[in-house]
C-alpha cells in the first residue's frame, strides 16, 4: 500500500511540475492549465483509490471465471504418465508395442548408436546389428514388421526392462 501511495504522490508531483511550467511559459490561458492540473489529480487520485480497494478486496472467484474454468480442457498428464500408459497397453496389446513403445526405444538405440559409436541405425544396420544385443535387436530391427495378430498380448515389463538395460549398455 505504501508503493501505491509512493507511486500516486510522484506522479502528483511530476503532474504538477509539468502543469506549472506550462502556466508559466504561456500566458493567457492559466484557466485551462489548471483545468487539466485539477483533471491529472483527480486521475491520480482516483487510481490510487481503485489500486488500494482492489488491493484490500476479498480474492472471492468471480462465476465467470468458474465457468471459464470448468470450459478449459484438462491439463495433459506428464509425459512419465504418458509412458507408464504406454507400457501398461504395450503388455496388453502387441501392436501398440509395436506402435508406441517401439518406436522411442528404437529412438534410444538411435541415438546410444551415434553418439558412441558414429553407426546410424538406419543406414549401417549391419554394423548396429553387432553393437546391438541380440534381445534388444529384436525390438529395434529396422525390417521388423507389425505382429499379425494384431490384438496379441505384448512383452511383459520385465521384458521390456531388460530390453532397457540391453540399450543402456551400448
Amino acid at each position: 500500500m505504501r508503493l501505491i501511495v509512493r507511486r500516486a504522490f510522484g506522479v502528483a508531483a511530476f503532474a504538477s511540475l509539468v502543469a506549472g511550467a506550462v502556466a508559466l511559459f504561456t500566458h493567457g490561458r492559466g484557466a485551462e492549465v489548471l483545468d487539466g492540473w485539477l483533471l491529472a489529480m483527480g486521475a491520480v487520485l482516483l487510481l490510487a483509490l481503485f489500486r488500494v480497494a482492489r488491493l484490500r478486496a476479498p480474492r472471492a472467484v468471480s462465476p465467470l471465471d468458474q465457468a471459464l474454468n470448468r470450459m478449459r480442457p484438462p491439463v495433459p498428464a506428464p509425459p512419465e504418465l504418458a509412458l507408464e500408459r504406454d507400457i501398461t497397453l504395450s503388455r496388453a496389446i502387441g501392436f501398440h508395442f509395436h506402435m508406441r513403445l517401439r518406436p522411442v526405444l528404437r529412438e534410444i538405440a538411435s541415438h546410444r548408436l551415434r553418439t558412441g559409436y558414429g553407426v546410424d541405425l538406419d543406414r549401417e544396420p549391419v554394423r548396429a546389428r553387432e553393437l546391438v544385443p541380440a534381445r534388444a535387436w529384436a525390438v529395434v530391427d529396422p525390417d521388423l514388421r507389425p505382429p499379425d495378430d494384431r490384438l496379441a498380448p505384448g512383452p511383459s515389463v520385465a521384458e521390456i526392462a531388460a530390453v532397457v538395460e540391453d540399450l543402456e549398455r551400448i
